[in-house]
């Protein structure tokens, strides 16, 4: 039977969240009913907001799929040097701050790019303009393509090395092949991939703040965040509630596919065995890769290189300096109340999971995940209007953010440690009731012992989410606390090139720090 001690850490967190959750909304809805302002613009303008919302990030979704199934089929034709690597490293966009990929790509779309340099040399007139739809656009297909390609490249390479084999027998073409055997597998991680790029995108904020081009693209995360400034609060909290349905219509849809979805089970195979592919083919799946390559590499490689080359001494200033420090105290404290209340929700998950209590253990998860609902700027502001008398204090307002990027992290953790958690605890169950192992001793000898390394990769997970973040700080920044983010947005709207280089750089490579760190719960099993 389960004792009530064991359900004690995942109902405080749970109840912890809701808390916070709760408050965030009505302190939003309370200052907007006070401010006097009654009048609710449901204008044609506002229609336009969540009609580009949901048009960029549809584009964004067709757009990502289609270039990330193109290129994982390419891969799988063909064999090169370097391929292993290239599929190891191109998932790591999918997490790069949104602010870095912006700067990467200034550097090789923008008027000062390395296109724009090529053009001028060969005396082409260069005209591209990166600003608007199609820099959103190029953006969120840089962030998501690589990683659903890395994804779809495991899937096509999962089939069974007997059915390859009987396949050549038969001589099936390349298109026979993908269509009878390698498609089937595909489409059932296209709708559950599609459901979350196209979330991502459309709760997108910096990116499109940055890109955007002016008002004919904002978005209904833009669009809060211009309502919150400007103090419009009850605007923003009809665009918060729209922005809220939307993203829990979203969360239906994807808990519906996941439910109605067939499970299968692939055989993997470390047998390099493929059918003949013809050479036009692999000159074709070549052009693909190379040309994917350069997409996803060129703009990081560009960032390094002339962040090198402009960097002196005299860039190092105090305020880039104190930015660095705010960033990388703001990451780790985030990184650690989303481990907090993830081990907390966690533990108590996997003791209702072992005593067949599957739908409290649905409803402990359900409310650990709300925090995907609701827009990170409507948290933020609520969190912030509610204690407003403290809003002059640096350690409130870090304490703050940090509170906001932990939480936005949870369901990342939550995803990343409950099989792992309950597999070990399951394991070891009867073995720890007999010797009456119980508790924090439990924790360190079987949780701790056993998934540390996979501990220490949500923990690096988590900072760089809140490393990268732009959204909450976007509110709060200023003078008395600044992170490199926000320090780099300021360079990029003040068009002060050569400075956000370098600032791009030292958080590119804090990054990339941490995700070897990430990196750990792999390279330490070989």
């Amino acid at each position: 039977m389960l004792k009530f001690k064991s359900l004690l850490p995942g109902i405080s967190a749970a109840s912890l969240i809701l808390i916070i959750l709760g408050s965030a909304l009505i302190a939003i809805w309370r200052f907007a009913l006070q401010s006097g302002n009654v009048a609710i613009y449901l204008d044609s303008y506002v229609l336009h907001i969540v009609w580009i919302t949901f048009y960029q990030a549809l584009l964004s979704t067709i757009l990502s799929l289609t270039s990330a199934i193109l290129m994982a089929k390419a891969l799988s034709l063909i064999e090169f040097k370097g391929k292993r690597l290239l599929i190891k490293l191109m998932p790591v966009t999918f997490i790069l701050p949104a602010l870095v990929v912006v700067t990467g790509l200034l550097s090789v779309y923008g008027q000062q790019g390395v296109l724009a340099y090529l053009c001028q040399l060969l005396h082409i007139p260069f005209s591209f303009s990166i600003y608007g739809l199609k820099g959103i656009l190029l953006a969120h297909v840089f962030l998501n393509f690589p990683y659903a390609c890395a994804l779809f490249y495991q899937t096509l390479n999962s089939v069974p090395i007997e059915q390859r084999q009987l396949a050549a027998q038969l001589n099936f073409s390349t298109f026979t092949f993908f269509k009878l055997l390698e498609w089937p597998l595909l489409r059932r991680q296209i709708l559950p991939m599609a459901a979350l790029i196209f979330m991502l995108c459309f709760s997108s904020f910096a990116i499109v703040l940055a890109l955007g081009g002016g008002p004919k693209y904002t978005t209904l995360e833009v669009a809060i965040y211009q309502a919150v400034r400007d103090f419009d609060l009850l605007q923003a909290a009809l665009l918060a509630c729209v922005q809220l349905l939307c993203c829990l219509a979203f969360i239906g849809l994807m808990q519906k596919i996941n439910k109605t979805g067939t499970k299968f089970s692939v055989t993997f195979s470390d047998t390099n065995y493929r059918l003949p592919t013809a050479n036009w083919l692999k000159v074709i799946s070549m052009f693909v890769i190379i040309s994917g390559g350069l997409f996803i590499f060129l703009p990081m490689l560009t960032i390094l290189i002339q962040g090198i080359f402009f960097f002196r001494i005299s860039l190092l200033t105090f305020m880039l300096l104190q930015a660095l420090l705010f960033s990388i105290v703001i990451a780790f404290g985030s990184a650690m109340i989303a481990m907090l209340l993830g081990l907390l929700l966690l533990w108590t998950n996997s003791r209702l999971l072992i005593n067949q209590q599957r739908q409290i253990s649905n409803r402990l998860m359900l409310i650990a995940s709300l925090i995907l609902a609701i827009p990170s700027m409507v948290l933020a502001s609520g969190l912030f209007l509610l204690l407003f008398g403290y809003s002059n204090n640096t350690v409130f307002i870090c304490l703050l953010i940090m509170l906001c990027n932990g939480l936005i992290a949870l369901p990342f953790i939550l995803k990343n440690l409950a099989m792992p958690l309950y597999d070990i605890t399951a394991r070891y169950w009867q073995l720890t009731q007999s010797l009456n192992i119980n508790g924090v001793a439990h924790f360190y000898l079987v949780d701790f012992k056993g998934l540390k390394s996979k501990m220490l990769m949500s923990f690096a997970f988590a900072a760089v989410l809140s490393l990268g973040d732009f959204g909450v700080i976007a509110l709060f920044g200023g003078q008395s606390v600044a992170t490199l983010p926000y320090y780099l947005y300021q360079q990029i709207s003040h068009y002060h090139y050569q400075e956000s280089i370098v600032t791009a750089t030292i958080l590119l490579l804090l990054s990339f720090s941490l995700l070897v760190v990430m990196d750990y719960d792999r390279t330490s099993k070989n």
